[in-house]
């Protein structure tokens, strides 16, 4: 229900009663409910932002739809052209006087237009735009006198015209001067690109330097723990060569050892046999 506009509301006069202040809250769902300016605010602010959002989507679901009728409508496209092409401008069968028409149209853009020389002819090529049978020699001296200005002014419009042309030529060649500021600009930028080029290809290069350098590193640091290895190598092959000569050793006196025993033990043997034999 709209709420009743207060007397003083819009002038902020001091009789009217400003409603005290509350938190936004959902107003009652009571048809005699009165809003305050600051839930009315709210609500206003939360319709719009409603109304934005199902127009965004309605805006993407049809944008969403037009590029689906698009890619249809190239596919149909594609289709026609391998049926074969009829040609899409009409200037394909159009007359010369139909093409002349349009250039003349061009032309009037510019405020030049053809001339009409039925009218500057004339009905009689043996008068001078009058219906004169005799003419005297006065006469006839004023009318080719008045032909004579005639064509003073035909040559001075014939020169007109020609000036014009020069200046739309000149026109012309000073719009391909100023083509070629925006072509001689445009060399500048590809040059500066190629020198950014050239500093990025050089910063690649010192990269790679840098990379070659590390590894380079690596290489020596590499042969350096070859190098111990093959130090440590010696060493212990040594180690084991002396390991072997001692065993060796102790392999002999083992056997020294064993052939005293045997050699003692032949002697007692001896020595017993010839008791017994005494005996």
């Amino acid at each position: 229900m709209p709420r009743a506009k207060q007397s003083g509301s819009l002038t902020g006069s001091k009789h009217f009663k400003k409603p005290k202040d509350t938190p936004p809250s959902t107003p009652p769902s009571t048809p005699e409910s009165t809003l305050t300016p600051e839930q009315e605010m709210d609500a206003r602010v939360r319709a719009r932002l409603k109304e934005r959002f199902q127009q965004t989507a309605q805006t993407i679901g049809n944008a969403a739809q037009a590029v689906g009728s698009g890619v249809k409508a190239v596919n149909n496209a594609a289709k026609t052209v391998r049926r074969g092409f009829t040609g899409g401008s009409a200037i394909v069968t159009n007359s010369s006087d139909t093409s002349l028409k349009q250039a003349v149209e061009i032309a009037q853009q510019y405020g030049v237009g053809e001339i009409d020389i039925k009218e500057m002819l004339g009905t009689d090529p043996y008068k001078a735009d009058a219906d004169i049978p005799e003419l005297r020699a006065v006469d006839a001296n004023r009318e080719k006198l008045k032909i004579q200005r005639q064509n003073n002014a035909l040559e001075v419009r014939h020169e007109k015209i020609k000036q014009g042309r020069k200046v739309v030529a000149i026109a012309t060649e000073q719009r391909k001067f100023i083509g070629d500021f925006v072509d001689f600009s445009t060399a500048g930028i590809e040059t500066a690109t190629k020198v950014v080029k050239n500093q990025v290809a050089d910063t690649k290069y010192q990269i790679e330097q840098s990379k070659l350098e590390q590894t380079e590193e690596q290489l020596i640091q590499q042969q350096i723990a070859t190098q111990g290895t093959l130090n440590f190598t010696a060493g212990i092959e040594q180690e084991w060569d002396l390991k072997f000569q001692s065993q060796q050793a102790k392999n002999d006196r083992l056997k020294l050892e064993v052939e005293g025993s045997i050699q003692d033990n032949e002697r007692k043997r001896e020595e017993l046999e010839a008791k017994l034999l005494e005996g």
